[in-house]
Parts: C-alpha cells; structure tokens; sequence
C-alpha cells in the first residue's frame, strides 16, 4: 500500500464510518464528523493524491446515528439497520434476525433470494454486482467443520447468479481457522471490490488488523494485513471503504491515527471458479452453554425472581469483535440469559465514543429489549487510568438518553462521581486487582456493587484459585471491604470475542466466565436496575446457580443492619453437585457444609461487620452472595 493520507482525529475532530464515492467532481471520502458540538456528515473531494481539495457539509445534526452502506451514502436514523443492510442502489443485501435463526437475503426489485440461513449469528452484508450475477459477503459464527454456532466470525462468499441460483467459490478458504489462539483472531465485516478481469479483492476486521484476502480462479490468495495497519486494540472503524480508480484501488478506514487513505493494487486472477452450495444449514449448538439448575428458584418465596444476565461486554465500537447487535442475540438465544448489556469503552487508544455512537448504541440495546421477556441495559465503560489512576468503572444510566460521560471531561473518580450525580447513573469498578479500586472516590448509592469476576480473574483476594491478571494485591475485594467501604457483588465476562481472550480467560468462551443475578420484582430494566441498587445482586464465574441469602429471616443480601450480630441462612441450588456450601468473614470461613448434592442450605450465627455465602461446585464453578452488613 503506498501514499497514504492521513486525517488526524484530535479532542475537537473525530471522524467516523468511512465511505468512498464518485461524483460528478472525482473522487470522495465521507463520514460523520464530531467537532465537541453537533455532528456533521462531510464529504471531502480528492485530487489524485487523495488529498482534500474542498470539504462540503451534506447534513448537521445533534447526533446521527450512522452511514448507510450503500453507493450513495446517507444518515442512517434506524437503528436495527445498521449493520445489517447493504445496497449498491439497484439491489439490496441484508440480514435478518427471527428467533435465533438468522437470514441473508439479496433483493432485486420486486424478488427476494435466500443466500444463507442458519440458527447461527450472520451480520454486515456486502455486495458487489457483475454482468452475471452477484457477490454477497458477510460475516457469520457458524463453523464450517461441525456445523457448531461459535463464537469468533469469519466472512462468508456467495454469488447469486441472474436466475437466483446461490455458488459458493469451488476453493475453500486459506488461513481461517476457527480456534485460532493468540490475539489476532476472526475475520469479519467485509468490504467487495471485483476487479476488471473477474477477480476479487475482499476486505475485512479481525481482532487487531484490518486484512485484504484475494479470490480468482486458482481459489483464494493469502489473507495478509493492510500495511499501515499498527494492530492496536480498540480504535478503529468497523469497515475498511474500497472502490475502484482508474489502474489501482483506494481505501479509507478509521485506525489509532485517523481516518487513513491509501491506494492499492486491483485484484487480478479472473473470476473464482464456483460450486452450488446450501441456503439453508443445520446449525449445532454452541457447547459452552451451562445449564441452569432444576427445580424451583429460592427467591420465589418472597415474590422475587433471579435473573441472570452479562452486563458487561464488548464490540467492534470499541476494543471487541462483531456488530452491537450480536451480544443481545448471544446473550438470548444461545445462552438464555433474562438481560444483557454492551458496554464498549468511551474512550480509548485514540477512539472516543461521541454523541452520535452513544445513540447508535442506545438504539440497539433498545431494539433488542422486550420487557417481560429478555431486557436490555444501557452501559458504557469509563477507562480511568490504572492505579493509581482510577481504574476502569462501567456506567449504567438510569433512565434513556442521558448524555455519555467521558474521562476527557471528567478524568478522575471523584469528577465521575459528580457527573453521575448530575445525569443519574450508577458506576460498577471491575478487575481491580490489576487496574485499582479507587477506594477513596467509593459512594454507595453511585457504586451499590462491584464486578468480582470476570475472564480476567476473581478478584476477592490475591491468590484466588480461578487466578487473576495483575499484582495490585491491596486492591483486592476484601481488602477494601476489610477497610469499611460496603457494596454488592456481581460478576461479568468483560468478553471481546476472542477464544480463551488471547490466552488470559481460564475458559474457551470468555463470555462464560462471569455472570450477574439479581433477585428482582420483575424481568424489566426498571427492576433489575433497582435490584442492582438495593445491592439484591451475587455473582457466578459463568454458570447459573441459584442462591438465596436471609439474615434474621427476613433482610436479603446487600441488607445493612443496625445489630451486633445476626441468624444467617443460605440456600443454594446447581445443575452440578454442590461441593461445598459456607459462610464467608473478614477472618475466613465462619461456616461450612460439604452436601454433594444439587441443593443445599447452611444456617450460621454470625457477627463480623460484613459476611456472604459462597458455593462451589463440583465441576468448579463458583457464587458469591453480595455482604450481609453488621453494625449499622
């Protein structure tokens, strides 16, 4: 790749959703500008060295959403579209999502083609037409071996011929491999350039690059990284732009300097030689989905409900892989959790998350909420600085549309905590034995609870036998518990996509390592919020188990009571034999029971200033109640 222009972002300019057009002047980039202000969709005509000759202003507005994939680029203002439809203006390609089973369709005029469909997640269609049929690419998580739904995406290659019969390319596809260890894993969000001769250029995201991969009639070349590309997480677009000038190709993607243009070869080789293939495929499910204990949930006794739900995970927005709809349809249909959120970084690696991506990503979570059924959350993770800095703190708002807090205004935890005050949210630290505790800026009502457990570790105390990232040993749970600060628990996966999350998650699927209950009056986000806030809340390493904590037979977990001490009871219910129940203080174990069976209970007196209740199972999976609080 040569001649390379470069866009910088900065503080008052950061640019977003690339896109190459023709015009009647030439050439040009446009995407959606945030000043610090309002957002504005800019057009930037380009002299032959991809250099700016004039920037117009298309559309001004507070915060648009995004840029539709299409030859002619407009402001998306519906969410459920993004990521999910593509048009060159004639024919439209787009994904559909019903009950868990997802659709590729390829519309022309008046007729619809089924280019794939599976229970399985496919997201970011791509087209390019030719004389005799068209190109369809898009990402899915359905394994080509085992027919497994998966968790990391590979792009998918499909041409509709003129009668709407559906080819694949004969060869198969070099270097994809879907247990791909280490940190650049997964190949996704495609971008289609065919070139003069029939060949193809195909363009995608993984976990850390941007990557070209050609196809022509020998099958498909290696899939090499764009040069420029520096690897970093976070910071960069979820498309590589590619269209066709004159001899060579220009590109425009969004990576940690700006957006970055660059021209490259076309792709040559001929057309790929193509072999009929299925549209509709049998997808096996995922095989790491812990199932849920039998039997009845404790905290129906006192006309609750335990929900359990990962509300802390990520995405291409930020530092993660797939589209922002995928967790909310992970979350649903393969695992069968009651609610979920997104909470992608504010702010990192030179990416800042502006007004116009917040209501990008508001408007997914609320596309996929049904109240009553599965909920969805609003969150975001504000990315302090490490300790001594202020570590890392997801934040909730407690009610739509709040505007996003970033640490470029408000850089401390103490300067958080003022600005949740003023738009009414709650934060939650995480992994704080390797980012901090920022005990000194902890409030109760602002922070009601802390994530525990995550693919990063568990972070109750040093030493912890599920392990941990980071050496920040007084930072530890209890060790900030032990000093008098009080809040609950929860646990999250803080999952990116990557197996094994480059090697640091002790499980295959990240997204199982860290799992919030709340015992809420109902399956709403109103409810689950005020359970979070009433610290009604206890944390898993990833399966679901059934807890129930009662002191004085009536104060759930969280309580803070005024006495010296207090009766203590815990029930607990596995799909795996209990190893062990207890009861844990300040000193260690107060109480104990080894029943090694799928339920349990324990009934302790107990009279330290903060104590919960532990499960262990069999098959090593954990829970933590939030504290029981003594002494006022």
């Amino acid at each position: 790749m040569t001649n390379e222009t470069i866009l910088p972002q900065s503080a008052t300019r950061y640019a977003r959703e690339a896109r190459l057009v023709r015009t009647g002047e030439g050439l040009a980039l446009e995407a959606l500008v945030w000043d610090g202000a309002r957002e504005r969709h800019e057009r930037a005509h380009l002299d032959e060295a991809l250099a700016i000759r004039r920037v117009e202003v298309l559309a001004e507005a507070d915060a648009p959403l995004a840029l539709t994939v299409s030859a002619a680029p407009r402001i998306e203002v519906d969410a459920r579209d993004v990521d999910t439809r593509a048009s060159d203006g004639v024919e439209e390609a787009r994904v559909e999502h019903i009950a868990g089973e997802s659709r590729v369709i390829l519309r022309r005029g008046a007729r619809e083609h089924r280019v794939w469909s599976s229970r399985a997640s496919a997201m970011a269609p791509a087209l390019a037409r030719t004389a005799a049929g068209t190109w369809v690419a898009f990402h899915h998580n359905r394994r080509e071996d085992t027919g497994e739904a998966d968790l990391t995406k590979w792009i998918a290659l499909r041409f509709v011929d003129l009668e709407g019969r559906v080819f694949e390319p004969s060869a198969e596809m070099r270097d994809r491999d879907r247990d791909r260890s280490g940190e650049e894993q997964g190949f996704e969000f495609p971008t289609l350039v065919v070139g003069p001769d029939g060949a193809l250029a195909l363009f995608g995201r993984g976990s850390h690059r941007y990557h070209r991969q050609d196809v022509g009639r020998d099958g498909f070349g290696a899939r090499t990284p764009l040069e420029g590309d520096d690897g970093s997480w976070g910071c960069r677009g979820r498309r590589v732009a590619a269209i066709v000038d004159g001899e060579s190709l220009v590109l425009a993607r969004r990576d940690r300097r700006g957006i970055v243009l660059a021209r490259a070869p076309l792709p040559r080789g001929g057309a790929p030689t193509l072999r009929a293939t299925e549209t509709a495929l049998v997808a096996r499910p995922h095989r790491d989905v812990p199932p849920r204990p039998a039997g009845d949930d404790p905290a129906g006794a006192y006309g609750l409900l335990t929900l359990f739900g990962d509300i802390h995970q990520h995405s291409a927005h930020s530092d993660g892989c797939g589209a922002a709809a995928e967790p909310y349809l992970r979350a649903r249909h393969v695992y069968g959790d009651d609610f979920a959120a997104l909470s992608d970084h504010e702010s990192f690696l030179g990416k800042r998350i502006g007004p116009g991506e917040w209501a990008l990503l508001r408007g997914v979570a609320d596309a996929h909420h049904e109240p009553g059924r599965f909920v969805t959350l609003h969150a975001y993770e504000w990315t302090g600085k490490m300790f001594p800095g202020p570590g890392h703190k997801v934040v909730y708002p407690l009610a739509s549309g709040p505007r996003i807090v970033s640490r470029d205004e408000a850089s401390s935890g103490e300067g958080l905590l003022r600005a949740l005050r003023e738009i009414g949210a709650i934060a939650v630290p995480h992994h704080v034995g390797w980012t901090g505790a920022d005990e000194a800026a902890h409030d109760e009502a602002l922070q009601p609870v802390w994530e525990i457990c995550s693919c990063h570790g568990c972070y109750l105390h040093a030493g912890h036998p599920l392990g941990q990232r980071g050496e920040l040993v007084g930072q530890m749970i209890e060790d900030v518990l032990g000093r008098g600060r009080r809040f609950g628990f929860i646990a999250c996966s803080d999952g990116h996509g990557l197996l094994h999350h480059h090697g640091v998650a002790r499980k295959r699927d990240p997204f199982r390592t860290g799992l919030t209950a709340v015992l809420a009056t109902a399956r709403t986000r109103e409810a689950i919020l005020e359970a979070i806030g009433a610290r009604r809340t206890y944390a898993t390493s990833g399966a679901p188990i059934y807890l129930d904590v009662r002191a004085e037979g009536e104060h759930p977990m969280g309580s803070a009571l005024a006495l010296p001490s207090a009766s203590m009871r815990v029930v607990a219910r596995a799909a795996s034999p209990i190893r062990e129940l207890a009861i844990v203080g300040p000193s260690g174990v107060v109480a104990r029971v080894e029943p090694s069976g799928l339920e349990a209970s324990l009934e302790a007196r107990v009279a330290t200033p903060w104590s919960y209740g532990r499960v262990v199972t069999e098959d090593g999976e954990m829970a933590w109640s939030s504290p029981i609080f003594l002494g006022g």
